[in-house]
């Protein structure tokens, strides 16, 4: 007989309005599910993303929703022992009442939480049906209920101050790039578990030797159940390749030579060993990476303020490269693991080596940390706390416990979390709003008499249990977080918003670069729809006005329209009266000031002693929902014209070009006799752990018709692992009779004729520039039906091209979806071709020979208003 069973509750579930006593139950979309899932399955509300429907359905997220499935309990083990039965959730968004055959066996509260309730006494014998029942209440009103109760209302950023009251993903109360839409329901998978004793955890402490050359493994199995347990629980460790290292049993030290190490992508491999762990009919499996972890705070060399905040993954320091992640969908029940590694799979095509999974979301499904262990992505995890003041007390102190806990129990494993960071936002939102908060008092118990006594949670509770549960992952207490304040620009990381409530040229490359001794987790960039084309955007064409209807609805921050028209304005031509160009001109300026943070940043990874920046995650990668909103790529994954840009940024080996300009006047007095010399610096950035020899290329060409000024050329070598000044050419204007402020400089690297990286350093801001004349060439070549894709040869003549984005022609979404760009957002000098890759995805019906692919550049988009 079998010694343990699993039964899974996940046929027959049917739901409805709980206030609504007369009406039917009705059959759930799917399972897992959520209400709005199931109301848009049975056509009872329309669908949120379109119109103003987001709005329309607002009264989803205030009602109570009943669900209910019946199952048919199992034979019990007969093999000695008290039986138990745990009727398991692993997930229940968020207020739910649970009944098992008429009577109520628990509640919950935190949609975090994995909830075991123990149904021995209530369970129908074997072979006989059982009735399950889930009442959820409105997540909003409970909240509202509970910040009435407490007697003040909650400070907060984004949504609703009683979101501060519940433990449910933040950013469903409303975000500034994703709508208040409250979901609830059985989200995560229902089972019941019948067992004498079961393995309740499996703890693999991995412990690399400094050398690397040895590893021990401590097993750790804990157990639950009623028996002297006199059958010890058998450990099996197998190499990557499948290889029998270890067979024991119970708690278990293995110890490993040579260990094959698991790097994080452009590093190294990813091999993963297996652990398993039996008890008569159950066993649990862990895919665990042998790695050395340390994150390097030291004083930086050289006189430079501050301290370093780079990881250091098998003695190699890491510069990171990536972005944020937020909640893959606003239905959470629609991501799968498919959907999860099409997503973490555009981060890596787009050269990143780090995600990190924001604290106004939640902790993904295990297939998502799997993803990043197989890619090799280091995975920065906030706890999912943000943005306000959380308050404390007894139940909110004990069920963040309860959720760090489970959390990192589940978690622990994955050799891609590298990081755990207490919150996002809280230090720095305490500092804003003049909260109690003494950096230097380091006294627990003085933070609880404090108006910020959520500190007590971030300074010592999550620590706290880190340090018992993770003790080999680095704790941060929050982001940003380091030195005499939050934002410190000498220690710890930094939000670096800043860059991008300014005016571009007005802040040079030099002054970023006054950001020392940082690690640049997020940036913000408040400046592009999320969109591809206008046909994703409207859902009548025909519409008289689409602009205003679109843009109320989709961009959830409605005063920052303000806020876009004024970069646009700072930096651009543009059409705003024509909703295609304004697209294209709000995705020009976010690639644009995407660009002009990320390669300086990587300027300052000078290497050992002067890791003056460590890294660098763009806010943010992805959307739930289609809005307007900083995404790399919309909700439906297309990549803006920014991905393309940070793709480049973020390759191997970078070439960059800053132009500065040195006023030289003739007296101490003069306003009007200054000589101006321009000269520009040429630097590159080598991110891989080998020396690499490559000629570096200069040129000069005249914006006002492409004409070729000057160009040098010369051997240059590139240490591993950092960046390298090369040179600083003069503009010699006087002698091209052209002046610099219409003079592109045009940088590129080659190994043995090949191009490794290139760069195009454009007078600012762009408003300024004529770019009408030019002309691009776009050559289709090299089709393929094995690999389905072709090569296009891209050029220009007669002038320089900016951000020339290439599409597929056509007005049909799904054909456009049909294929991937190896690049775009193009900037071209004449006489240099680029070739970019198209491919059609797998099963799309395609048409290689026939597809056709068209441009827009700036200077190229209409500027005229539509008819």
């Amino acid at each position: 007989m079998a010694t343990y069973l699993r039964t899974d509750v996940r046929d027959g579930w049917t739901f409805k309005q709980a206030d609504k006593p007369d009406s039917d139950f009705r059959s759930v979309a799917q399972f897992p599910t959520v209400i709005h899932l199931d109301l848009l399955h049975h056509g009872l509300i329309p669908d949120p993303p379109k119109d103003r429907n987001s709005e329309l359905i607002q009264w989803v997220g205030e009602k109570q929703w009943l669900y209910k499935a019946s199952f048919v309990s199992p034979q019990a083990p007969s093999n000695g022992g008290k039986v138990s039965h745990t009727m398991v959730f692993d997930g229940l968004d968020t207020y739910a009442k649970i009944s098992l055959n008429g009577k109520e066996v628990a509640s919950t509260a935190n949609m975090f939480l994995q909830y075991r309730v123990d149904v021995t006494e209530t369970l129908k014998p074997a072979g006989v049906e059982n009735s399950l029942e889930l009442l959820f209440d409105s997540a909003f009103l409970e909240g509202k209920r509970l910040e009435k109760a407490q007697g003040y209302k909650n400070l907060f950023w984004n949504g609703d101050s009683c979101r501060m009251n519940v433990r449910k993903i933040g950013c469903h109360f409303g975000w500034d790039w994703a709508p208040t839409l409250l979901t609830c329901g059985p989200w995560r998978p229902v089972y019941l578990e019948t067992f004498v004793t079961r393995i309740a955890d499996l703890d693999i402490d991995v412990e690399v030797a400094d050398s690397l050359d040895a590893a021990t493994l401590n097993i750790i199995p804990e157990l639950q159940g009623h028996d002297s347990n006199d059958k010890p629980v058998q450990i099996n460790v197998s190499g990557p390749d499948g290889e029998a290292i270890f067979n024991g049993s119970g708690r278990s030290s293995v110890s490993i030579k040579n260990p094959k190490l698991w790097y994080p992508v452009g590093y190294g491999k990813q091999p993963l060993y297996t652990v398993k762990a039996t008890l008569g009919d159950q066993t649990v499996m862990r895919k665990i990476g042998i790695r050395h972890l340390r994150l390097v705070q030291r004083p930086l060399e050289n006189g430079a303020p501050g301290t370093t905040f780079f990881f250091q993954v098998n003695q190699i320091p890491i510069y990171c490269r990536g972005a944020n992640w937020v909640p893959g969908d606003t239905f959470l029940p629609r991501i799968n693991a498919k959907r999860y590694r099409q997503w973490i799979e555009l981060a890596l095509h787009g050269n990143q080596n780090m995600i990190r999974v924001w604290g106004g979301g939640l902790y993904e499904d295990d297939s998502f940390y799997e993803i990043c262990d197989e890619l090799g992505i280091l995975i920065w995890h906030d706890f999912q706390l943000g943005c306000g003041v959380y308050p404390v007390s007894d139940f909110m102190t004990n069920t963040i416990r309860e959720e760090a806990i489970y959390n990192l129990k589940r978690l622990r494993h994955h050799p891609s979390i590298v990081l755990w960071c207490g919150n996002n936002e809280d230090h720095m939102f305490a500092e804003l709003h003049h909260l109690e908060y003494d950096i230097n008092d380091k006294n627990p118990d003085n933070w609880l008499k404090t108006n910020w006594a959520a500190r007590w949670y971030y300074d010592k509770m999550l620590p706290d249990i880190c340090a018992e549960l993770v003790p080999r992952v680095p704790y941060h207490n929050s982001s940003p977080w380091g030195g005499t304040y939050s934002n410190d620009p000498t220690v710890g990381d930094i939000h670096s918003w800043r860059v991008w409530m300014a005016d571009q040229p007005r802040y040079p490359y030099q002054d970023y670069e006054k950001l020392t001794g940082r690690f640049v987790s997020e940036f913000g960039m408040k400046s592009s729809p999320a969109v591809h084309s206008v046909r994703q955007l409207i859902s009548d064409p025909a519409e008289r006005h689409p602009q205003s209807r679109t843009f109320d609805n989709w961009f959830c921050a409605p005063e920052d329209q303000r806020t876009i028209s004024m970069y646009l304005i700072d930096n651009q031509k543009h059409n705003h009266a024509s909703l295609p160009a304004y697209v294209y001109a709000t995705q020009l300026n976010q690639a644009e000031a995407t660009d002009y943070s990320l390669r300086p940043f990587r300027r300052l990874w000078k290497g050992p002693g002067q890791e003056e920046c460590a890294g660098s995650l763009i806010w943010q990668l992805n959307d739930c929902f289609p809005a307007a909103s900083w995404s790399l790529a919309d909700a439906f994954l297309r990549p803006k014209l920014a991905y393309f840009v940070a793709k480049r940024d973020y390759a191997p080996i970078i070439v960059g070009c800053a132009r500065t300009t040195v006023e030289h006047p003739a007296d101490e007095f003069t306003r009007v006799f200054v000589e101006r010399v321009t000269s520009a610096d040429v630097w590159a950035s080598n991110c891989t752990i080998s020396e690499a020899k490559l000629t570096i290329t200069v040129a000069f060409y005249s914006v006002l018709d492409g004409k070729l000024l000057d160009s040098k050329s010369e051997e240059v070598t590139l240490p591993p692992n950092r960046s390298t000044e090369l040179q600083k050419v003069k503009f010699e204007e006087q002698e091209w009779g052209v002046k610099q402020e219409y003079v592109v400089v045009a940088t590129k690297l080659t190994q043995d004729g090949a191009v490794l990286a290139r760069y195009v350093n454009f007078p600012q801001p762009l408003r300024h520039l004529d770019l009408t004349s030019a002309k691009i060439i776009l050559t289709k070549k090299d089709v393929s039906v094995s690999t389905r894709s072709f090569n296009l040869a891209v050029s220009v003549k007669d002038g320089v091209a900016k951000g020339v984005e290439l599409m597929i022609n056509t007005q049909d979404p799904d054909v456009a979806d049909s294929y991937i760009f190896s690049d775009n957002a193009l900037d071209l000098v004449p006489g240099e071709e680029q070739i970019v890759t198209v491919t059609a995805v797998a099963d799309a019906k395609v048409d290689l020979e026939k597809v056709r692919v068209v441009e827009q550049h700036y200077g190229s988009v209409n500027l005229q208003p539509e008819a």
